[in-house]
């Protein structure tokens, strides 16, 4: 990438964000002054003026006689989330406000604006039906039908096993009758043309929820340490230029690790270059912009991977990866004798101990680091070398949420939740995701101190990438490069011939599922 080409695109971020603070009259509802949103995550069709009210808020606009046609008597919407019984770290925060005591304040601020505004300009009231898995919960529903709740958000990848089991309705349909808008800026572009198959799109990703931006993947650095090691080096501008790659981080990491006790044994209590786990090879996979999948021409999966630079990539993440001299693993931890209920503590200790110079984590596991009193700062998941253009971030299938409404509905009663989510994407937007983004990433988590920091995250959120194929699994399609990393191999060509009559009796099942 040359420097002028992301030079101009952190520019236009900048222009992008101003614009979304300029107040514009759309003749939509008259909604008290906001601040506006100044999150870029991704390209939004359209202008950012015709989803602004008069006041330059995020807010769909419909007519009245639309608005009271979907609402009816209606006094409330009712989102069946993961609560936080069970699920500590992945669990949903942004849809009633007060639940938890750990939550945010200022993210507990911002889902009370949102909710208040809905209850003030549509008498609707937003309740959390909280459970400890979303998708048993909606399993039961299927069987047995309670009408508890109008909206469910499970994980992506329970989200492609739901649909499959004609748990959703189809969300272009309501599109098609203008209740929806999947192209406004409050949905996520990338997911909904990864997600979609045969042009259905049974659950998508919006503002509604913040866990998409809190699982997606970066590379935390300790500044101090690599200023200390490599005082030459500026990481920032090295970025900038396009030279952060797989081999770069080799390179910084391999001179920089070291048997710091002295004892002949490279172990969890050493210096590392990378604290990793098997589980991220996949994710350095999907920096790289190759895919597992892609799309034909009739919207349908194809697996993607296997042609030359995919395997030439693959092959050489394994390859690094699995070079104990550099790196250690979460599993290596284990195998060292740590138990299975203190390896994600170790492995946070030793970065957080100033005994690892990079870290690969989603947001979520950066929080964490509030902890300690260190220095971190973060960058893209590197290139995967300098012939590639972009930079890419991945986001977890397995705890980013996906949005469905549950077929067990009535038509009036899905119609409403449609409604309701467009409504709740874009108060999400105008509200939430602007405070995860600028309060909580920004002044906490991503120690944006600087304008350059600023710049990394901006550039770390334009480019989110969603693999149908990851997303989908397709019959151990999603877990190969995890399956190789633990048995040590790099031979992916052979391992994806072995399992490539599977995936695609799978890919085939799922195309006729939903072409019913």
């Amino acid at each position: 990438m040359k420097t002028r080409k992301l030079t101009a695109l952190l520019l236009c971020l900048l222009m992008v964000a101003s614009c979304l603070l300029v107040a514009c009259d759309t003749g939509g509802d008259d909604v008290s002054a906001g601040t506006g949103s100044t999150v870029s995550d991704g390209d939004n069709s359209g202008t950012a003026s015709k989803y602004l009210d008069k006041d330059g808020r995020y807010w769909p606009t419909y007519s009245d006689s639309m608005r009271e046609s979907l609402i009816g008597d209606r006094t409330e919407i009712r989102v069946l989330v993961v609560s936080n019984e069970i699920q500590t770290t992945y669990y949903s925060e942004e849809i009633e406000p007060d639940m938890y005591p750990t939550t945010d304040a200022k993210l507990n601020e911002a889902v009370a604006e949102r909710n208040n505004l809905v209850s003030e300009k549509l008498g609707i009231d937003v309740k959390a039906v909280p459970v400890d898995d979303v998708a048993s919960r909606l399993r039961q529903e299927l069987l047995a039908p309670t009408g508890t709740f109008d909206i469910a958000m499970p994980t992506l990848s329970q989200c492609a096993t739901l649909a499959q089991e004609d748990a959703f309705y189809d969300l272009r349909d309501f599109e098609e009758q203008g209740i929806i808008d999947l192209s406004a800026p409050w949905y996520d572009q990338n997911a909904n043309e990864s997600l979609s198959i045969q042009n259905r799109i049974y659950f998508t990703v919006s503002d509604m929820s913040i866990m998409q931006k809190i699982v997606s993947f970066s590379v935390t650095y300790n500044p101090e340490l690599l200023a200390t090691k490599f005082p030459d080096l500026d990481l920032f501008q090295t970025v900038i230029d396009g030279e952060w790659t797989l081999d770069k981080m080799l390179e910084l990491g391999r001179e920089f690790a070291s048997d710091a006790d002295g004892n002949g044994t490279q172990d969890y209590n050493d210096e590392w270059g990378l604290v990793s786990s098997h589980g991220d090879a996949i994710q350095f996979y999907l920096a790289s912009g190759e895919t597992l999948c892609a799309k034909d021409e009739n919207d349908d999966p194809i697996i993607s991977i296997g042609g030359a630079r995919s395997l030439s990539v693959s092959q050489k993440i394994l390859g690094l990866l699995q070079q104990k001299d550099w790196i250690i693993h979460y599993q290596d931890i284990l195998a060292q004798g740590v138990p299975t209920s203190e390896g994600s503590n170790t492995a946070l200790r030793i970065f957080g101990e100033e005994r690892a110079l990079f870290r690969v984590s989603a947001f979520s596991a950066i929080k964490k680091l509030r902890a300690y009193e260190i220095d971190y700062a973060i960058v893209p998941m590197p290139l995967a070398d300098s012939t590639q253009t972009e930079y890419y971030t991945p986001c977890s299938a397995v705890y980013a949420y996906g949005i469905g409404i549950p077929s067990t509905l009535s038509r009036d009663d899905a119609r409403f939740a449609a409604y309701m989510i467009d409504v709740l994407s874009a108060g999400g937007r105008e509200y939430i995701a602007t405070a995860y983004y600028d309060q909580i990433l920004k002044n906490k988590d991503a120690l944006s101190d600087t304008s350059k920091d600023v710049d990394i995250l901006d550039l770390i959120f334009e480019n989110v990438v969603y693999d149908v194929g990851y997303i989908y699994g397709f019959s151990g399609l999603s877990t190969m490069h995890t399956t190789l990393m633990a048995s040590g191999s790099t031979d992916v060509s052979s391992h994806l011939e072995s399992i490539r009559g599977q995936v695609n009796q799978k890919i085939e099942e799922v195309i006729a599922q939903f072409r019913k």
